[in-house]
C-alpha cells in the first residue's frame, strides 16, 4: 500500500524580478528547516526563488515570515511585501487600498496603487555614518552602512560593468555594526532623481532587484549626493520608485505579480 505523501500548496510571484515561493499557513502549522527552505528555493532542483514567505496571522495581522534562499532569517523584504500584499488582495484577505503587514522589522503600511503596483513604508532608513573598505574580486570600493532595517552597505561605481560577474561574495572590512554580514549594493548615478544599481543579497547571492536595498540607496543619495524625491531606482530585473520621507521612512513603489500556483513535495525535495 503507497503511502500517501505530504504535499504544501505553494504560489511563485516577483517583484521587478526578485523571485519568492509564497506558502499560505494563516494557522501557523507549517514548520520548514532551513535546509528545506534552501531545497524549496533551489533553482536546478527545487522550485528556485531569492527567498521563501511563509504567511501567517497573528493577533489579526498578517504577518511575512521571510527566509532568504539559503534558509536563513531576514527582517524585512521589501519586494516581497509587496508580492506577499499583491497575494492578499487577490484573494481578498485584506480590504481597502490601506492595510497593515508584520514583519520581523515591524509593522509595514502597505498601499495598493493599481492592480499590479504596490507601495509600502520602510524604515527607519537609518544611515549610520561608517564606512567600509569593499573588496570585489581586484576591485576596491568604499561602502556607507545603512539599515533599512536590513544591513546594507552602499558603495559608489562609475560603471556597473567594472564590478565583474559578482559569483562570489563581496567583502568588507570587519566591523561590529554588521555581525550577521550585509547585502551590497553598488551604485551609478544618472542624474539628479535617477541611479543604477546592481546587488549581492547575503545568503543569496546576485539578485534582480532588492527593495530595502533601493530604499538604502535613496537615502544614500537624497543626504549625501543631493538627489531629489522621487528617486528612480534601476535594477536588472526593472524600475522602482523611492520617496525619501521626512519621517527618515522610504516609500517604495512597484510592481508585484504571481505567476504561479502549485504543490511542494518535500520528500521529493530532499537532496
Amino acid at each position: 500500500m503507497e503511502v500517501m505523501r505530504i504535499k504544501i500548496p505553494f504560489s511563485k510571484g516577483h517583484g521587478t524580478g526578485n523571485d519568492f515561493v509564497l506558502i499560505f499557513d494563516p494557522h501557523d502549522e507549517i514548520v520548514l528547516s532551513p535546509p528545506q527552505v534552501a531545497n524549496i528555493c533551489e533553482r536546478s532542483f527545487g522550485i528556485g526563488a531569492d527567498g521563501l514567505i511563509r504567511i501567517v496571522k497573528t493577533d489579526g495581522i498578517w504577518f511575512m515570515d521571510y527566509r532568504n534562499a539559503d534558509g536563513s532569517l531576514a527582517e524585512i523584504c521589501g519586494n516581497g511585501t509587496r508580492v506577499m500584499s499583491r497575494y492578499l488582495y487577490d484573494r481578498k484577505l485584506v480590504d481597502g487600498s490601506t492595510f497593515t503587514i508584520a514583519t520581523r522589522a515591524g509593522d509595514v503600511k502597505v498601499i495598493r496603487i493599481s492592480s499590479d503596483i504596490f507601495s509600502v513604508e520602510l524604515g527607519p532608513i537609518i544611515d549610520l555614518d561608517k564606512d567600509v573598505q569593499v573588496q570585489v574580486g581586484s576591485n576596491n570600493y568604499s561602502g556607507s552602512i545603512l539599515t533599512a532595517p536590513n544591513p546594507h552597505v552602499v558603495s559608489i561605481v562609475d560603471s556597473l560593468d567594472e564590478i565583474g560577474d559578482l559569483l562570489l561574495a563581496p567583502t568588507h572590512t570587519p566591523v561590529p555594526e554588521l555581525p550577521m554580514g550585509a547585502n551590497f549594493e553598488f551604485v551609478h548615478v544618472l542624474s539628479k532623481t535617477e541611479a543604477s544599481i546592481r546587488i549581492f543579497e547575503r545568503g543569496v547571492g546576485e539578485t534582480l532587484s532588492c527593495g530595502s536595498g533601493a530604499c538604502a540607496v535613496a537615502m544614500y543619495l537624497n543626504k549625501h549626493l543631493g538627489l531629489e524625491n522621487p528617486i528612480t531606482i534601476f535594477v536588472p530585473g526593472g524600475r522602482l520608485e523611492v520617496e525619501v520621507l521626512p519621517n527618515g521612512h522610504a516609500l517604495l513603489t512597484g510592481p508585484a505579480k504571481i505567476v504561479a500556483h502549485g504543490e511542494i513535495d518535500l520528500e521529493a525535495l530532499e537532496l
